[in-house]
Formats: C-alpha cells, structure tokens, sequence
C-alpha cells in the first residue's frame, strides 16, 4: 500500500515538473511546430449525412466514416473496457503516465522490442487528431507536450468522449457510433457488456482483432480485455465469464451502398464549391435533398445492361427527385446526365412547335408535307412517305419531318434557337443557324440535365423551374446554414405552355409515344437520332417529369428508337405514381379544350371526316368554318376520350341556323 502511495507521488510530481515545462514552452509551441490553435477545441473529423426528402438516410460523405456522439450516449462498459485495457491510471495523471512509461521502457528493454509504447489515452488523441504517425524523438515530444496542455483545458469526460469518438476501430470505421452500427446493427449506447469489451480490443490491431476478419482472434481479444476490466475492479469474474459465453452475434459487413451514387457525387460538388472539401468531407453536416428513394429506386432499374441516362424532376419546383448516370457506377463514375452532350433528334421539336404557336399559328394550322429541296437541303420523313396536307397537331403527333423543316423555315429558325436559349439550352452555337435544328441535328447536341429542364415549362404553365437538389444544410452544431429557394422564371405564355401539352398528350395517346401510355394525363416527346446513335424519351404528368436516353459511350447502334424508350419511360412513371392522385393539366382560363378538328383541313370536323383531332385553343382562335369533305366514315375518337360518337353538342351549335 505504501509503495502504491508512492509511486502515485512520483506520478504526480514528474507530471506537475512537466507542466511547469509546458507553461513555458506554450508561448514557444510555433517553435515546434504545435498546433496551438487548433488544441482550444477537440473538433473531430465527422462523415457528413445526406438525407432523401422523407428524412431517411441515404449515404455518408466522408474521409473518415465517423459519427460524433456524446458520452452519455456511450455504453459505461465500452468507457470502463479502454481505461482498464489501455490506460488504466487514465483519472490519475495529467496526460503522461510516467509509470507506464517506466514499465514500457523495462518491458521493451527486456524483450529487445518496441511492443509496449507506454502512451496514455491522451497522448493517443493528440498524436491521432494533431501530429502524424511517424515514430521518432521529437514527435513523441510534442505528443507529451501536447496531452499536458489538453489535460489543462478539458475535463477527463470530454477527453474520454473525445477519444472514443476519434479512435479507428477498422473495417472503415472511426468512432465507437459507427463501429457499434458496423459490427453490431445498434447505437453505441446499446452495448452489452460482452459487446463492448470485444470492440474495445479492437484499436491495438484492427486489421487482426476486428472479428470480420478473425473471429477466434476477436474473442480472444475480448477475453483479455473482460480479465482488465475485473482486474481494474470494473466488473466481477462472474460478469466477465457471463461475457465470454455471449455468442459472436454480427449485423454482417455490408458492402456500402452505391444507391444514388451520382446524385451523391452531384451534390458533393455543389457542396464543396460552397464549403470546401474539407468541411464537407470531415465536418459533420446533415445536408437535406430533394430526392425520392422510390424514384430513384425505379430510375435505376430502367437501363438494364444498357447505357444512358435518367433524370426526374417535379415540374412544379425544379425538385429532382432521381439521377442515374449511367448503366453501372462501379464501370464509371461519368455522370451522363450532365456530362454526355448528344444529338436530341426529335426530342428537340417541341420548342420549334412552342415557337410557332408564340407567334400566332394554332394547332390546327396547316403545313404540307411533300418532298422539298432547300438550297440543296433535303429533308426526308423516318417513314419515307409523305402524308399530304396535316395539321400541327398531327404533324407533331408522329414526329414527320419535312412539316417540321418547313415550320422552321416560316418561323425562322433564329427564333426557335432563342427560344431553346431562353429555356435553358447552353450548348447551342452560331452554326445551328441552319434548318437541320428544327430536327435536332445540332452542331454539339444538348445533355438530359437541361434538356429535361426546358420541358418544365411546358408542364409548368410556361415557368421554368430550375433543378434543386439540396433543401437544406445543417451544420457540426445544428445551426442551418442554407435553405432552398425555389428558382423559377417566366418563359412562355402559360396558354401556349397548355396547348403544348395538350398536342403532346397526343403523341403518347395516338403517336410516336405509345408505350408510354400509363393511365392518366401525360404528355412527352420521343427522340431518334441517325443510325440509332441515341433514342431519347421526355415525358411528364402535373407531378413528375423524366428524360431518359439510351446511348452507347462509343456512339455505336443501340437499335432501339424513341417509342421504346417511352415504353421504358411508361415503366418507370408506373412504379413511381402509385399511390399518388390522379390529377389534370390545369387549364388556363383563356384556353377552350377538346375541339373536334378535321386533320385532314384543320376545320371544325363533321362526322365526314376521316380523322378527328381533339384540340385546345386560346379562347376565340379556334376554327369556325366547318369541314365538309364526305370521303369516308369519321373515325372514332381517340380511345382516351369518353366520346363514343360524334361530338354532335359540340357540332350542332356552330350551324347557323340550325
């Protein structure tokens, strides 16, 4: 008992002529390179979380996988297991234990080796959270020095705490949190007793202890530390042999998820352009997206083996909701949502089709399609026929070319190219100038990011929503640091926005887009570049808009077109829209919808006629003059209409007279 007290004496003493030491050399730590400012607080290295739009957690951006959690929040046997095992005078020194280090000393001598090092928990953290793992005379130094000092500025709860939080428990894991939730699928405050010892015995080896690695080696780890903590008086021999009979229960390693992968790498870089690598990556933030788990869910089963792209946004707020890069993250990191820049083909027509109705035409106007020769242009039809007088609607409806090249050249294409800039298109040049744009055969081509984006406007009432992917940013602390604002501008008419819609409903009801037909109001355009080089589909109802394309990174065939994309569009919009309410285009006050019109002459129809559109008008354009052309039998109306016959209430009015 005597000789106890007396070497707690001499602990005390050699510690209180080192700190007198260290009082001095503080105002000198520049001179040693001691990173003085930074010891004023125990900042950690801490994964930042991202969260999806519900709250649930979907990944973690880190250099270290560590979560920050507070003492209290640690099990008091995983306390008790590391001072017993690894510093056990931890609440008797002031940093160095000189004892420990007389014994390392003698310990190491007598077996002509370095296996004991004689480092407190203090002087561990220092040496992990401020200096560098190199072994030589002046790092132990500063090591000491600067445990001294962090003993004089923090209690021994928070340098514990503090420690804990810090330490490398392997497998990726830094910080008992994370190491709980790793190994055992539970916080680090439901840890058994048994639990706890084994990952204690972890740190001195990690890549020998860690039981995914050697369990028989992990538990026997666990028996010598279970015999510290009895022998440090910590539990009995009864606790410690209960302990030992726990079975080796494990979550099982799980490979880290890739789920939303470039999403992630997307919102990292915005991140990091807005905080710094370093604070992303080791600050601890909770960053709140807009993303969809079910969305992204369904998007990434789309491609299959096949590359391309897909991307979803609600129109109504530019909130996207799923990104998926490419086929397979783990083949290449290349997001080709933003950075594959391809022909649109007819994907692009839309905005030619805006562009005339913003100058005055209708959907009911009409346009020639026959064989043309422009100055040595020559358009021809993906059909290679040519279908006579049609309407724009109807023209649109089956993507036919020649009316598009010709619309081009009425509406002049500069202003078609003003449009697409206005709504976001950024990778158009001078050299479009030409009428081979109105096909979408551009000199660079556009990326599904903005091409997506420009078609908020017509599912938007004519605003454009600009993609947002982070709601918010809470910092170390719980402080917010930002929060979204909806972008948005007025581009287009919100009465020409609607009767785009409306004739691009057509294209899933009766045209090039019929795979995508899911059951309730939507609207889309299919895309087919030459040679099957690339085959797009972007479609959307109110809720939810999504582009997709299928492109080889070779530019090799993918011989698939545009209506298959669509098919594979009217999957994913199945999975995703359950349960969501079934909801209508909202109709301008200044729109009048559902007119019978002739396709054939664009006038109002009669039961004459051999094809019927149903159209949308702004309020006092639409036809007067009826069609009388008795050829044959009307057709029936589109099988998405409730008609079952001629519209007659919609006829007889318009007779005069009648």
């Amino acid at each position: 008992m005597q000789q106890k007290k007396a070497l707690l004496y001499i602990n005390r003493l050699l510690c209180l002529f080192l700190m007198i030491v260290v009082i001095m050399l503080t105002s000198a730590c520049s001179f040693l390179g001691l990173p003085q400012a930074r010891i004023d607080e125990l900042h950690l290295v801490e994964a930042t979380q991202v969260f999806d739009s519900n709250g649930q957690l979907i990944s973690k951006l880190f250099e270290e996988n560590r979560i920050v959690v507070s003492i209290n929040s640690m099990s008091p046997y995983v306390q008790q297991a590391i001072i017993a095992n690894e510093d056990i005078r931890f609440y008797e020194h002031m940093g160095i234990d000189p004892i420990g280090i007389l014994r390392a000393m003698w310990v190491n001598l007598r077996t002509g080796s370095f296996a004991e090092g004689g480092s407190t928990l203090t002087q561990q953290l220092a040496k992990n959270m401020f200096l560098t793992q190199e072994r030589t005379l002046i790092r132990k130094l500063k090591e000491a020095l600067l445990a001294v000092i962090i003993e004089t500025k923090f209690s021994k709860q928070e340098i514990l705490q503090a420690y804990l939080n810090q330490v490398y428990f392997g497998e990726g894991a830094y910080g008992i949190e994370s190491a709980a939730q790793l190994y055992y699928g539970k916080h680090a405050n439901e840890l058994s007793l048994g639990e706890s010892a084994l990952l204690a015995g972890i740190p001195r080896g990690p890549n020998i202890y860690s039981p995914y690695v050697d369990s028989s080696a992990a538990l026997n780890r666990r028996t010598n530390v279970l015999n510290g903590m009895v022998k440090a008086g910590y539990i009995t021999q009864n606790q410690a042999l209960e302990a030992q009979n726990e079975p080796l229960k494990l979550s099982g390693k799980k490979k880290r998820a890739v789920q939303a992968s470039y999403f992630l790498d997307y919102i990292a870089s915005e991140l990091v352009n807005r905080y710094g690598a370093n604070r992303v990556y080791k600050g601890g933030l909770k960053v709140y997206t807009t993303l969809d788990i079910k969305a992204q869910q369904a998007a990434e089963g789309v491609l299959g083996q096949r590359q391309g792209a897909v991307f979803a946004l609600d129109p109504r707020t530019g909130y996207i909701k799923a990104m998926v890069g490419g086929r397979d993250y783990q083949e290449s990191q290349i997001n080709r949502v933003i950075a594959e820049i391809r022909q649109p083909g007819s994907a692009f027509k839309p905005f030619l089709y805006a562009c005339a109705l913003t100058q005055g035409l209708a959907a009911n106007s009409m346009i020639l399609d026959e064989p043309i020769n422009m100055n040595g242009y020559i358009p021809q039809n993906y059909d290679k026929k040519y279908h006579g007088l049609v309407t724009l609607k109807k023209a649109l409806r089956l993507s036919i070319n020649i009316p598009a090249v010709k619309l081009a050249q009425q509406t002049d294409i500069k202003n078609v190219i003003n449009l697409a800039k206005k709504l976001g298109i950024s990778t158009l040049v001078p050299e479009d100038d030409n009428l081979a744009t109105a096909l979408g055969g551009l000199t660079q081509g556009v990326n599904l990011f903005e091409l997506t984006t420009a078609y908020t406007a017509f599912a938007n009432s004519g605003i454009l929503s600009h993609p947002i992917g982070i709601l918010k940013v809470v910092g170390e602390n719980g402080q917010v640091l930002e929060e979204a604002h909806i972008a948005q501008q007025s581009v287009l008419d919100a009465d020409v926005a609607y009767i785009m819609t409306d004739m691009l409903k057509e294209v899933i009801a009766n045209g090039t887009g019929t795979g995508a037909n899911i059951g309730r109001p939507a609207s889309g355009k299919t895309g087919t570049t030459d040679n099957y080089e690339t085959a797009w589909f972007v479609g959307y109802t109110p809720e939810l808009l999504t582009g997709i394309f299928i492109g080889n990174d070779d530019r090799t065939s993918v011989s698939i077109s545009g209506s298959e994309v669509a098919s594979l569009w009217g999957g994913l919009m199945s999975k995703v829209l359950p349960g969501t309410p079934v909801t209508s285009f909202p109709i301008p006050p200044n729109i009048v919808t559902n007119i019978p019109i002739c396709a054939d002459s664009g006038k109002f129809a009669t039961p004459l006629c051999r094809e019927i559109e149903y159209s949308a008008f702004i309020r006092g354009t639409e036809p007067t003059k009826i069609a009388i052309t008795p050829e044959k039998p009307a057709e029936m109306p589109p099988s998405d209409k409730k008609n079952t016959g001629f519209p007659w209430k919609l006829f007889l009015p318009r007779l005069p007279g009648f």
